[in-house]
């Protein structure tokens, strides 16, 4: 008569099964576990590869940073820069920006456009041409060689006065007492005309604009050279 196994040998067996699946289940633990670390050991790594760009992302832009000139407040167009309007500041990345050393050669240009409190200047900002602002207007006047002052240039200031036509009735009081239409007219351009006579381009008033523009077309008018203040 055959025997069964008996319980020793039984427990044996039930013990090689446990420590079978134990094996099997620290295996499958470790598995898990590897692509997890993998996982946090990657985002680990990312996250200090995005410091290290950040950091020399704002290293780089500090080192870019130059110190440039802007407005110090509001500046309509047309008028002249004076050295307390403008400041030197630090920026990056402003293309035709001009440098606070070159704060000579801004000073007495023109504003080309309105600008701004805290503008950075650019030379396409500045011209040395007038401008005429918003209560100002441009206006060339037809002169024979007789009526422009020798060595007249752009920049200078004039008064532009009327002459009576000759022999017109109280002419005469007119040459005592001239008209002035303007009395401190900015001198934009002096040219010449085929007939041999100059034209002055003026910057005026706007209430004076009309009444130069109506004079010079009839031939009544003829400037003064002025001492540069009585333009300031």
């Amino acid at each position: 008569m055959t025997s069964g196994p008996t319980n020793t040998q039984r427990r044996g067996s039930r013990s090689s099964r446990d420590q079978g699946l134990d094996l099997r289940s620290t295996i499958g633990e470790v598995r898990q576990r590897a692509p997890r670390r993998l996982g946090q050991w990657a985002a680990a790594v990312l996250f200090v590869v995005i410091v290290v760009l950040g950091l020399l992302a704002l290293f780089q832009s500090q080192s870019d940073r130059v110190e440039v000139l802007a407005v110090t407040g509001a500046v309509p167009a047309g008028q002249v820069i004076e050295e307390g309007d403008v400041r030197p500041v630090e920026v990056a990345g402003v293309a035709g920006a001009i440098p606070a050393t070159d704060i000579d050669s801004v000073v007495g240009k023109r504003a080309a456009a309105g600008l701004v409190e805290g503008q950075v200047l650019t030379d396409a900002a500045l011209t040395d041409e007038l401008v005429p602002g918003e209560d100002e207007r441009v206006v060339a006047i037809a002169l024979p060689n007789g009526r422009v002052p020798g060595g007249l240039a752009a920049g200078d200031v004039v008064s532009v006065i009327v002459v009576p036509v000759e022999g017109a009735e109280g002419s005469s009081k007119q040459l005592q007492a001239p008209t002035v239409l303007s009395q401190a007219a900015s001198v934009q351009s002096v040219g010449d005309t085929p007939e041999g006579g100059r034209v002055v381009t003026v910057l005026v008033d706007a209430g004076e604009a009309e009444q130069v523009a109506a004079y010079s077309a009839a031939g009544q008018v003829t400037i003064i050279q002025a001492p540069l203040s009585a333009g300031e």
